[in-house]
């Protein structure tokens, strides 16, 4: 083969077109007087609030070591299941405004977490979570963020 008989060819470049700003514009956002849900322009795997309610109860349920014992281990992860699963249900399905099965997939999975019997918040599983539902991983960004969206003009 000689370098000099092939011609450059042309690729095609496929680009996505950007997500519109108002991504919620046949939501209860647009109805005078109802307030848009929060972080409602965010698009992550998780909504922010199952990211916090994922850690938060996990710390809560097995960061303290409230109960130990034999019978109390397999109790306190099926108990943090059954709380977790409609919480997170209702977060992605609510504010996040995912489709039933989706929303039934990342509480699944979310509960599943929570219910490990040890805690997952100083582990690679914490900051996975942490990543999908797009928080800081330092409480002072936390906190940053909030004042942005409750301070950004609509």
């Amino acid at each position: 083969m000689n370098a000099g008989s092939l011609e450059p060819q042309e690729v095609p470049v496929d680009v996505l077109p950007p997500v519109p700003k108002d991504v919620y514009a046949n939501s209860a956002a647009t109805q005078p007087g109802v307030p848009p849900p929060p972080f409602a322009g965010l698009r992550t795997f998780y909504h922010p609030a199952s990211g916090v309610v994922i850690l938060g109860l996990d710390w809560l349920a097995f960061g303290s070591d409230l109960m130990t014992g034999f019978l109390a281990l397999p109790l306190l992860c099926a108990v943090s299941f059954a709380i977790t699963f409609p919480v997170l249900y209702a977060i992605q399905t609510k504010w996040a405004k995912d489709s039933v099965s989706a929303a039934l997939g990342k509480a699944f999975l979310g509960a599943f977490l929570v219910g490990l019997p040890f805690p997952i918040t100083g582990t690679m599983l914490g900051a996975a979570i942490l990543a999908l539902a797009g928080l800081p991983g330092h409480p002072v960004d936390v906190v940053k963020k909030l004042a942005s969206q409750t301070s950004s003009p609509k």
